[in-house]
């Protein structure tokens, strides 16, 4: 079609890194003809996101040989006869701050958690919960007298973290109106304890029948806006328009407000999107097409986005308080450097660790040069992870975007492990992008980070971020779908192979629990016994095929993916290969801290990372 642009110039300002690329046709096909990485400049001394986009721009143009941008430094739009400029701008970020939000709600187990489950999938952080059942009647103002009252702790934490934005959530529809008036209350009377500049943004997602009360009591302190409830009725969740609130907020608040974001916007027709958003088209149109359940990760410097979708439903969450670069410190803080240097062989030292993890902290645009440091930050990269999936997960398993079961997941980290329930365990192809492969860390790395920090079984794809601009596709497809799709299949997606997961139960005096033989389509013939607690590593070229034969011993189950004891199929290879892990799950940690560093050094070694 005439309207449809055909050179397309698409720009990713991350925390730290902005990406740019170029694509048109090429012999026919939409590809990637350039792509470039440089240093976000939203932050002082530049404060102009556009300094830095402009600087990729013109290392596409060295490198490419075309003019994009004219003597004043504006985008040359369309593309002239000559070749010079391109036919579309699109852009997406996520180099704002997050919105601190503080959740109020009737119930810890209901209306709480299915708010705070609902934050979890935007560019909010939840600093504070406050829940009505668990306050013994310790709240400032009641609504049946209007005495004041002794507040409480909670409330008084209220007062103190000035919060972007307050959720209150509680009642079913058509549910009790009175306690949701009492608590209307405390909220008023702590943002009138607030100077008038300071006091946060109020959303409303509970009982619609109490819509009045609340407005009555806040609306003439405080900026109030009503949603549909994030818990109408006992058997569902409805967290879309509150995430939508939220998303709105944060562009206005946060996006809008980056340093030349006037100026980046204005040469995006389509608008920016956020960097979520746009790797969640880019996750459900594989989806969509393959007819796979997609797990997409980013580990960014500046936030952790965990997306699972099968193309009908999806579900994501958003940490920001931890990340591969400015969450390290916070992490460090919450963690323990114990817990990661269990991750690492005997060699690394604590306080060289230590060191390495908070200066990347302080400089995450800094690309670390060893392989100690890359180790160390991929030790990181697993609790930060396994965070992120216990974010995810809920109690109750696979939920919908706009409709989600009653129970919630918990943000505790206990003993090291976060639950992950069955949907997310049971993905067919999981997707990489981030910092660690920005950073240059080996892809069996990599893939070793994803199988320890994930509770994933069965058999499934690894496929990662060869230029940083996957995300970035998805706000690509909003001008040109089909060159988004060419162009994230030919050049941005790499494959790093096939993995095996299996349910192994010990059995003693059995230490072999499965053979191998695998046939490449070259032709050859290789076969092994993988033993228990072992990880085997067989060579298979990226786009090489090969006939794979499994024969199982006992106790060896792999869920609904494979039934009996044989399997057979032809698998693609990749930049890894084939990697069968026979660790079972979860892991078997050692008790002692030596052992166990000791078996980390074997995992390493087994997977070539």
């Amino acid at each position: 079609m005439a309207d449809v642009p055909t050179s397309i110039l698409v720009a990713d300002c991350g925390s730290v890194a902005t990406k740019v690329g170029l694509i048109d046709v090429v012999a026919g096909e939409y590809r990637l003809i350039g792509a470039t990485r440089t240093l976000t400049t939203a932050d002082p001394p530049y404060s102009d996101i556009m300094l830095g986009v402009r600087q990729g721009i013109m290392q596409i143009e060295a490198l490419t040989g075309r003019r994009l941008l004219d003597a004043q430094n504006a985008l040359i739009k369309p593309t002239r006869v000559d070749g010079d400029g391109v036919d579309a701008f699109v852009a997406v970020t996520n180099a704002a701050l997050p919105l601190h939000a503080v959740v109020i709600g009737l119930s810890r187990d209901y209306s709480v958690a299915s708010a705070q489950q609902a934050v979890n999938g935007t560019y909010a952080v939840v600093d504070h919960t406050i829940a009505v059942d668990e306050e013994s009647g310790r709240w400032g103002t009641t609504a049946s007298d209007g005495r004041a009252g002794g507040a409480s702790g909670s409330v008084e934490k209220l007062a103190a973290l000035r919060p972007d934005i307050i959720v209150m959530v509680g009642g079913i529809d058509g549910g009790a109106v009175t306690p949701l008036r009492e608590m209307a209350n405390i909220v008023a009377a702590v943002g009138a304890a607030m100077d008038q500049a300071a006091r946060p943004l109020v959303i409303f997602a509970g009982n619609r029948h109490a819509r009045s009360d609340v407005a009555e009591r806040i609306g003439g302190l405080m900026q109030v806006t009503m949603v549909d409830n994030v818990f109408p009725a006992l058997d569902q969740m409805n967290p879309a328009p509150l995430q939508a609130e939220i998303e709105n907020l944060y562009r206005k608040r946060q996006i809008e407000a980056i340093p030349g974001f006037d100026k980046l916007a204005a040469w995006s027709e389509k608008g920016v999107m956020t960097t979520a958003d746009a790797y969640t088209r880019v996750a459900e149109y594989l989806a969509r097409k393959y007819q796979l359940r997609v797990l997409a990760l980013d580990l960014g410097a500046g936030a952790t986005t965990l997306i699972r979708t099968d193309g009908v439903q999806m579900k994501r969450a958003v940490v920001e308080e931890y990340s591969v670069g400015y969450g390290l410190d916070a992490l460090l803080e919450r963690v323990g450097i114990e817990t990661l240097l269990r991750w690492l062989p005997a060699p690394f030292e604590q306080s060289q660790v230590h060191a390495q993890l908070l200066n990347q902290a302080v400089r995450p645009h800094v690309v670390p040069t060893h392989w100690q440091d890359l180790t160390s930050l991929n030790a990181a990269g697993r609790e930060i992870l396994k965070y992120a999936a216990g974010v995810w997960s809920a109690r109750s398993g696979h939920s919908h975007s706009t409709e989600m079961s009653v129970e919630s997941m918990s943000r505790k980290h206990q003993n090291g492990h976060t639950p992950q329930d069955h949907a997310l365990t049971d993905s067919d192809l999981i997707l990489l992008t981030g910092a660690p492969i920005a950073r240059g860390s080996k892809p069996t790395a990599l893939l070793l980070m994803l199988l320890d920090a994930l509770d994933v079984r069965g058999i499934f794809s690894v496929a990662a971020d060869a230029v940083g601009l996957v995300p970035a596709m998805g706000a690509v497809a909003a001008v040109n779908p089909e060159a988004a799709a060419q162009a994230l299949e030919n050049d941005c997606l790499v494959t790093w192979g096939t993995v095996f997961v299996p349910d192994v139960a010990a059995r003693a005096g059995e230490p072999v629990v499965m053979n191998v033989l695998v046939e490449p389509s070259r032709g050859g013939k290789l076969e092994a016994d993988v033993k228990l607690g072992s990880l085997e590593l067989i060579p298979l070229g990226e786009g090489e095929k090969a006939n794979v034969e499994l024969r199982t011993g006992r106790g060896v189950t792999w869920r609904n993916h494979i039934k009996g004891s044989t399997f057979k199929r032809e698998v693609q290879g990749g930049t890894v290969g084939l990697l069968i892990d026979a660790r079972g799950r979860p892991l078997p940690f050692e008790a002692g801290t030596e052992r166990q560093r000791d078996k980390i050094q074997q995992w390493m070694w087994e997977a070539g990372a």
